[in-house]
C-alpha cells in the first residue's frame, strides 16, 4: 500500500480515495472509503481504455455479470460506473496479501491449510459458475487470503458462458501455468477450465512452484496441452484431489460440488487455517488499513471546511441563540464577517477563548513509528555459536590434558600454549555472541528502524536517497546511501562499515545458514520494493 501519486484522483464516485494499492493491466486500483466509512477497493480503468468504445461495452456486461455474483469467498462488487470519463469498479476490500505473495515470501503451505484454500476456492468457483459465468484467469495472483478465509478477485476477464462476441479469433485469456488446455488450444472454456486452473492454484500453494514449471510461455504452453504436471512434492490428499483438476479431459475433470464434498468440513478455514507467518502478515495489513483509515478520518476533521462546519453549527461558534427571525439559520460560509455583529463579548476573554492559549507541547513524534506494520528482520547464528564455544573450550580442554601426559620440549609447549590460547578466546568470543541480543531490523511505511538491547536508530525515507542489497553469502548486507547533508554514525551497539558511499547497517549473512540467509534475503528485497519503490536498486551491488 503506498501513498497516492501527484496525478492520482482524491475522490471517485462517491469514495474517497487515501492510497495506491497496485496496478493491472486495466489499471490502477486504489484503497477506497465509502461515505460511511466502509473501506473499498477501487479499481479505475486507463486514458486510453476510457477512450475504447469496445472496451467499454466489455466493461459494461462484466460489471453487470461480476455484480450477480455471491457466495462467501468472493470479493463482492458493491459499485461502479461503466459510463465515467474513467470507468471504474469498487468492491469489497480484503485486508491481506495475495496467495502468491504469501507462498513467495514464506514458503508452501502444510496440507491442512491447502485443503482448508481448496475448499474456499471450489466454493467461490461455484458462485461465480452459478452466475453464468468462467473466471478464465484463476492464479494466485488474484487470490486473496483475509483472515476468515480465502477471496476470489478480479472477474474483468470474465465473460458469459453463452457469449460469443468479446473475443477475437486468435486471442486467448489466462495466465500461462495456470490456464487450461481447452484454453491454450482455444477450443470452448467452460466451467471445468476453471477447475483445472483451482488445481494448478493448490498445486503452487503445496510446492511453491507451478505444476507445469515457471520457463518460458511457449514452454509452459506446450506441457499443459502434452505433459503430466509435476506433482511429487504434494502430500497424499491433495495430490490425488489436485491430479483430478489437473486431467487433460475437461470431462474427467470432478466439479466444484463434487470436489466440496471430497474435501469434506475438516478444512473449513478458522482462525489457526494459514501458518503463524501468514496470519502475522494478514495482521499487519489490517493493522495498515486501520492506519490508513485513521489517518484520513483525523485529517478530514481537522480540514478548514470541517472547521467552518463546527464554527457554523456549534453553539460557542454562533454566540448565542439566532435573531429573532432567522431561527435555525446559519451564517454563510464564505462570508464570516455577517457573523461578527452576532458574537457576544466575553466578558472573561481569557476563558471564552480557550483556543488562543499556546498547545502544551507533548512528546516528541518518532519518525519511524514501531507501531506500524512492516516486515521484520533478526540476526541468528546464536545456537551456533553457543555450540561452537562449548566445543572449543572442550578442545582447549582436553588440549591440555594431553600436554601434562608426554614429556614436551620447551618450543612444542609455546606451541601448544598458543593453540590452547587462540581456543580458550574462540569459545570466550563465540559465547560473547551467544549472549549478546541480537539486532532487529524492521522496514515499514516511514523507513527503516533498528533496535537492540532496548536502543533504537531511525532511519525515515526522507534521509534515503538510494537503498540495496550488496554483498554475497556471509558478508551480504542492506546498505543505506543517505542524501546530502545527512549523516550516519557508528554507535558502539550498531557499527556501520562503508561501502561505495554508503552505510551497511544489517547484515544478512548473520541470520543462520545458507538456506535461511537466501530466505530472508528475498523477503527483504521484498519489503524494499513494496516500502521504497523509488529508492530501492535492484541491481546487484
Amino acid at each position: 500500500m503506498q501513498p497516492l501519486l501527484d496525478g492520482d484522483p482524491n475522490k471517485v464516485g462517491d469514495y474517497r480515495l487515501l492510497a495506491r494499492i497496485g496496478k493491472g493491466a486495466m489499471g490502477a486500483v486504489y484503497l477506497g472509503s465509502s461515505r460511511g466509512g466502509r473501506p473499498v477497493a477501487v479499481k479505475v480503468a486507463k486514458p486510453e481504455l476510457a477512450a475504447d468504445e469496445e472496451f467499454r461495452e466489455r466493461f459494461r456486461r462484466e460489471v453487470r455479470m461480476s455484480a450477480a455474483v455471491g457466495g462467501f469467498w468472493t470479493a463482492t462488487v458493491v459499485d461502479a460506473d461503466p459510463e465515467a470519463p474513467h470507468p471504474w469498479l469498487a468492491t469489497e476490500y480484503v485486508p491481506g496479501p495475495t496467495l502468491h505473495r504469501a507462498v513467495a515470501e514464506h514458503g508452501p503451505f502444510p496440507e491442512h491449510a491447502v485443503l482448508s484454500l481448496g475448499a474456499g476456492l471450489a466454493e467461490a468457483l461455484q458462485a461465480v459458475h452459478r452466475a453464468g459465468l468462467v473466471h478464465r484467469d484463476l492464479k494466485p495472483a488474484n487470490v486473496l487470503l483475509g483472515p476468515d478465509g480465502p477471496r476470489v478477485i478480479d472477474f474483468g476477464i470474465s465473460r458469459a458462458m453463452a457469449s460469443t462476441g468479446m473475443t477475437s479469433t486468435g486471442m486467448f485469456f489466462g495466465t500461462p501455468g495456470f490456464f487450461s488446455p481447452e484454453q491454450t488450444m482455444g477450443t470452448e472454456v467452460g466451467p471445468p477450465s476453471d477447475v483445472f486452473s483451482l488445481g494448478a492454484v493448490l498445486a503452487f500453494a503445496a510446492t511453491g512452484s507451478p505444476p507445469f514449471g515457471d520457463e518460458n510461455t511457449p514452454a509452459m504452453l506446450y506441457r499443459v496441452v502434452h505433459n503430466e504436471p509435476e506433482l511429487d512434492g504434494l502430500p497424499e490428499k491433495p495430490r490425488r484431489l489436485v491430479a483430478a483438476c489437473l486431467a487433460k479431459d475437461p470431462n474427467a475433470r470432478p466439479s466444484t460440488g463434487e470436489l466440496l464434498n471430497t474435501i469434506g468440513d475438516s478444512a473449513r478455514p478458522s482462525g489457526e487455517w494459514l501458518p503463524s507467518d501468514v496470519t502475522a502478515l494478514i495482521t499487519g495489513h489490517a493493522a495498515q488499513l486501520e492506519q490508513v483509515l485513521h489517518r484520513s478520518t483525523r485529517q478530514l476533521d481537522d480540514s478548514p471546511a470541517a472547521r467552518e462546519r463546527v464554527d457554523t453549527l456549534s453553539p460557542a461558534g454562533a454566540g448565542g441563540p439566532p435573531a429573532s427571525g432567522s431561527a435555525g439559520a446559519a451564517p454563510h460560509p464564505e462570508s464570516p464577517s455577517t457573523a461578527a455583529p452576532r458574537r457576544s463579548p466575553p466578558e472573561h476573554p481569557p476563558t471564552a477563548e480557550p483556543s488562543a492559549r499556546p498547545s502544551q507541547p507533548g512528546p516528541p513524534r518518532e519518525e519511524v513509528r514501531a507501531e506500524l506494520p512492516g516486515q521484520v528482520f533478526r540476526t541468528a547464528g546464536h545456537l551456533s555459536a553457543l555450540l561452537w564455544s562449548g566445543f572449543s573450550a572442550l578442545l582447549a580442554y582436553g588440549a591440555i590434558r594431553l600436554g601434562g601426559q608426554f614429556h614436551l620440549t620447551a618450543s612444542m609447549r609455546a606451541v601448544l600454549a598458543l593453540g590452547v590460547f587462540l581456543l580458550v578466546l574462540s569459545a570466550v568470543l563465540s559465547l560473547a555472541h551467544a549472549l549478546l541480543p541480537g539486532k532487529k531490523l524492521k522496514i515499514n511505511q516511514d523507513g527503516i528502524r533498528i533496535s537492540r538491547m532496548g536502543l533504537h536508530r531511525q532511519i525515515p525515507w526522507k534521509h534515503v536517497g538510494r537503498v540495496a542489497l550488496v554483498g554475497a553469502g556471509k558478508k551480504q548486507a542492506l546498505a543505506v546511501w543517505l542524501v546530502p547533508g545527512v549523516s550516519h554514525d557508528s554507535r558502539w551497539w550498531h557499527r556501520v562499515r562503508e561501502y561505495r558511499g554508503a552505510s551497511r547497517i544489517f547484515t544478512i549473512g548473520a541470520s543462520g545458514g545458507w538456506w535461511k540467509r537466501r530466505r530472508e534475503a528475498r523477503r527483504l528485497r521484498a519489503a524494499l520494493r513494496q516500502y521504497a519503490p523509488r529508492r530501492y536498486d535492484s541491481r546487484v551491488l
